[in-house]
């Protein structure tokens, strides 16, 4: 019988289906400063240590995107804020629109108009208020023709 050197034909078979491979360090592509200058478009170029650093026109154009999307940002935010002004302005004027008209036919009806708002208070007080208006605007009216009366009986008319 013979024997081998392996003890075991299996490793042996495996050992050579699977050479041993060593590990191969990475070797980076060896840009010139003109190739990532020109593949950035003008934004990067290489530096004295070998890294990447930005140019001044990269500076100014990264700045640029930067407040363009704030900018952006705040009209968005802005838009938000004038949708909800418009909502709260458009509820106002129906609320008004209901308030005039309440208050009118309280004055036309002179009856009392209940609400929501519970407004007969405030109807009442609206139409003494315009008595009292109309009453004043008579008397100035009433005043007013007896002063222009009084100049023509001292023209002699």
């Amino acid at each position: 019988m013979q024997v081998t050197s392996n003890t075991n034909q299996y490793q042996a078979l495996q050992a050579q289906q699977n050479p041993i491979t060593l590990p191969v360090e990475p070797t980076e592509p060896k840009y010139s400063n003109k190739d990532i200058y020109e593949a950035s478009n003008g934004n990067i170029v290489r530096g004295e240590d070998g890294g990447l650093v930005a140019t001044p026109q990269g500076e100014l154009n990264h700045s640029n995107a930067k407040t363009a999307n704030e900018e952006q940002k705040t009209a968005e935010v802005q838009e938000r804020k004038d949708s909800a002004r418009s909502t709260a302005t458009d509820f106002l004027a129906a609320s008004s629109k209901k308030s005039q008209v309440e208050i009118y036919l309280a004055v036309a009806t002179e009856g009392k108009i209940d609400s929501d708002n519970q407004t007969a208070d405030v109807i009442n007080s609206l139409r003494d208020v315009q008595k009292q208006n109309n009453a004043v605007q008579a008397y100035a009216t009433y005043k007013e023709a007896q002063d222009s009366g009084s100049l023509l009986k001292s023209f002699g008319a």
